[in-house]
């Protein structure tokens, strides 16, 4: 007979942490929720998710309120509480691009300090190859009691902005197992997921998630490579992309051509990736040029503002968009934090608009001389020489063209996401610019 398995821990209320913790509880299981840092644990404690996520805060409220999900900030009370503990803790950029695991580590060392039963151990954070073992001999060294625990990893795949459809709805999971107990364990856990279930080992599964988003970086890098190509060569980047987009093998997502990928995922994933790739001396050719092709991206909005404003100096311009994707007010490795900057140093006067990431990016830029903030979208273009758009926000492709004309002192805009159609703006009078397009001309 199946085990049933109804308790659940989870260490770290991050998104990664509140998403599991509030989508596994909303199924019918009991959830305890670990976080040490005091301010965030008020905040979820009282309901309030601390960061922008679709439909995120309303389930954890309806969660808390079922009494199926609880938080504490004392790794022995999920211990006690739970036999399957998932750890979503960061695993930001480190040192020359590695990824930093102190907070995996300092997990270990807790978690082995206070074991006192079997536990399943379940990485979801985004960690190198060979974590599992690592974290399992960080724990031989600090457990206090004869007890046994295995490793499993289990990595996520959710998107921010989506990641509560993400949640239930997912392509796939991964189940990296080392016994037949966490086979056991984890079939009960994700019985009621009908989507592919691909079992293999931990190292496997962890090298998965890495080999995912360096595939995803690869095509935005890609599209474009496509886009400079087309703007030399008189090809059109619409049809191209449709045109290679179509194709089953190749498929329509992340071909979208525009101002690179930014987040708290990507960029330091590709690096880490790269990092593993260096540390047993195997060719990384292909991952170290996607991560140039996207570093350049900011500098190529530059430039093209610079083909119509030659001297940028005490001149004034409107961005639009600061998070690095919409539904989001994440703005870690965002192409607005780079563009802004190099704005401010060709001293450019910098009114910025987003819908929920203002403060966010408030916080990540400290640069703030010459950087105005305003509420109203038409309102940061007032007489501006200059409109850039960083993020594909829904209401900047439903824009009143003729409002937003009568506000800018010129009207030029570089579409960093390409929201518009070139005919559209060229009828309302404007100027525009977008990556591929062979007419990056009045």
């Amino acid at each position: 007979m199946e085990k049933k398995i109804n308790k659940l821990g989870v260490i770290g209320a991050g998104p990664v942490g509140l998403v599991t913790s509030a989508g596994f509880a909303s199924l019918g299981n009991e959830v305890m929720c670990v976080e040490s840092n005091q301010e965030i644990l008020a905040s979820v404690s009282a309901g309030r998710v601390p960061i922008f996520e679709p439909e995120l805060e309303d389930l954890v409220t309806e969660c808390i309120q079922s009494k199926k999900l609880k938080f504490t900030d004392q790794t022995r009370d999920v211990i006690d509480f739970a036999e399957v503990i998932f750890i979503c803790v960061g695993t930001p950029e480190g040192e020359n691009g590695k990824a930093d695991l102190s907070q995996i580590d300092s997990v270990g060392v807790d978690i082995a300090k206070n074991l006192n039963s079997y536990k399943l151990l379940v990485e979801k954070s985004t960690v190198p190859i060979g974590t599992h073992t690592r974290l399992k001999n960080i724990m031989a060294l600090h457990l206090k009691n004869d007890v046994q625990f295995d490793m499993a990893c289990v990595p996520e795949f959710l998107r921010e902005g989506n990641a509560i459809n993400d949640f239930f709805n997912p392509d796939r999971v991964i189940l990296g197992i080392e016994s037949e107990n966490s086979r056991q364990l984890l079939s009960s856990i994700y019985k009621d997921f009908e989507c592919p279930k691909i079992w293999t080992n931990p190292a496997t599964a962890e090298l998965i998630k890495y080999a995912a988003n360096g595939f995803l970086a690869m095509k935005i890098s890609y599209a474009n490579m496509l886009a400079d190509i087309c703007e030399v060569t008189g090809a059109d980047v619409e049809p191209l992309i449709e045109g290679i987009g179509q194709d089953s093998r190749i498929g329509k997502s992340f071909i979208n051509p525009g101002v690179g990928y930014g987040g708290s995922c990507l960029p330091k994933d590709v690096s880490a990736f790269i990092d593993i790739f260096d540390q047993h001396k195997v060719n990384n050719g292909l991952l170290k040029e996607i991560e140039y092709i996207n570093r350049r991206r900011p500098e190529a909005i530059i430039t093209k503002l610079k083909s119509s404003i030659t001297d940028l100096r005490h001149k004034k311009v409107a961005i639009w968009g600061l998070a690095f994707k919409p539904n989001t007010d994440d703005v870690r490795n965002a192409p607005s934090l780079e563009v802004v900057r190099r704005l401010i140093d060709e001293q450019v006067s910098v009114n910025c608009h987003d819908p929920v990431a203002t403060d966010q990016f408030k916080r990540a830029f400290k640069e703030n001389i010459g950087i105005r903030f305003v509420d109203d979208m038409y309102n940061a273009a007032q007489d501006c020489h200059a409109l850039i758009i960083l993020t594909e926000w829904p209401e900047y492709s439903s824009t009143n063209l003729d409002q937003l004309k009568s506000k800018m002192a010129r009207p030029l805009i570089i579409d960093g996401r390409g929201i518009f159609q070139l005919d559209e703006v060229h009828r309302a009078g404007f100027e525009y610019k977008a990556f591929g397009l062979t007419t990056n001309k009045n």
